[in-house]
């Protein structure tokens, strides 16, 4: 019996510390991990077609016998990581066949727009209110992998921030006139206003999500997808997916990985901050000082650590040591509910009240946002319809 490895699982990452390694399915979003050893008799059964070959080599490397052998095969196959090769056509018409009852006339044109530029987009519609999942760019084996891997990027990449930094910082030691310039703000009108702030932001956060990208491959990270998302169901998000971040043992790269996006926007906001001492057209002093704007107004929404999905969520749950933050909050504040209103007799601990007032807090937030969402929006329509 022939075997073959499901093509849709990737290895994200492999844990030197236990000899474990980690796939994802590309599809299902779905995640396992076996051991390194266990990967190998695999991959020793499927290059070599012969499961007595493979009986005759665990035996001689591991002191297995066919029972173990046997065991890994069913188990392998139930998460559907080996497949018997005559299955994997009919494997792959239905997964063909499930993406194509899923897809819509514009998520094809979508879909044939970046196939003309080479770029493959995947299709995801999952997720709540709070974050859901429109769609995703695998990043391996293309041009941005490429770049964020070279030594040379990462370097040069780092110094330039850093240096943007310094200088910012330097620019409003000695030349204080840049709280002048806010003060005397004043949003000048262009027809390149519009395309400015586009191209701005656009480019912008690339660069942010670039940042992440490559200090993430620079400490072992493996596969990521770019990710295209609505957080709190309104807002446009771009992200990363760095599948395997939370597996990390240090603890200290985790952490910079997450800090990269947002300090590549602080080296921006600084860096724009020395354009503006340059001299300029005052209709162009206003379209950056405005960009700027945006670039800060940024930081701050994405620093806010009660909301899901920012960078400063993911900062607050490091700091924890609770990758799934949110879920174990909202468990807590359910406890203190069952205690509140004296469902169950349950004797809280100093952590449920900490994780139910962050939930609390991210309640607050969340709804802080809708209702500014329903003063930019509703307001200003029933004042023009007011006679």
């Amino acid at each position: 019996m022939n075997y073959v490895i499901n093509p849709d699982f990737k290895l994200i990452y492999a844990k030197e510390s236990t000899d474990d390694l980690y796939f994802k399915h590309n599809w299902k979003d779905m995640l396992i991990q076996i051991s390194q050893c266990e990967w190998e008799i695999l991959s020793h059964l499927v290059n070599n077609r012969d499961e007595n070959k493979t009986l005759a080599y665990i035996k001689q490397s591991y002191d297995a016998d066919l029972a173990i052998l046997n065991q890994l095969i069913q188990y392998s196959q139930e998460i559907e990581l080996l497949m018997h090769e005559d299955a994997l056509e009919a494997y792959q018409n239905q997964k063909n066949k499930k993406i194509t009852q899923n897809i819509t006339a514009w998520k094809l044109a979508v879909t044939q727009l970046f196939s003309f530029l080479n770029i493959t987009i995947e299709f995801i519609g999952r997720g709540n209110l709070r974050f859901f999942k429109i769609a995703k760019i695998p990043l391996e084996k293309t041009w941005m992998e490429k770049w964020a891997k070279n030594a040379w990027v990462q370097n040069l990449s780092s110094i330039a921030s850093l240096l943007l930094i310094i200088l910012g910082i330097g620019q409003l030691a000695f030349h204080p006139t840049f709280i002048e310039h806010w003060l005397e703000f004043e949003l000048l009108s262009s027809p390149y206003l519009i395309p400015f702030l586009i191209l701005g932001l656009l480019s912008s956060t690339f660069l942010h999500e670039f940042a992440h990208y490559l200090i993430y491959l620079r400490y072992g990270g493996l596969v990521a997808d770019l990710g295209f998302s609505l957080v709190l169901g309104f807002i446009p998000f771009v992200h990363i997916n760095t599948n395997s971040l939370h597996f990390w043992d240090n603890h200290k790269h985790r952490i910079q990985v997450i800090l990269a996006g947002i300090i590549l926007d602080i080296s921006l906001v600084l860096g724009i901050n020395i354009l503006l001492n340059w001299e300029m057209d005052k209709i162009w002093f206003s379209h950056w000082q405005f960009l700027q704007c945006f670039i800060a107004f940024r930081i701050v929404f994405n620093a806010v650590p009660f909301i899901p999905g920012t960078d400063g969520y993911f900062l607050l749950s490091e700091f924890l040591h609770e990758p799934a933050l949110f879920h174990e909050a909202s468990r807590s504040l359910k406890k203190c509910k069952s205690v509140l209103f004296r469902i169950e007799s349950i004797e809280l601990t100093a952590k449920d009240y900490l994780y139910g007032s962050f939930i609390i807090m991210s309640y607050g937030f969340i709804s802080a946002y809708y209702c500014l969402l329903a003063l930019w929006i509703i307001v200003p329509y029933f004042i023009s319809i007011i006679p």
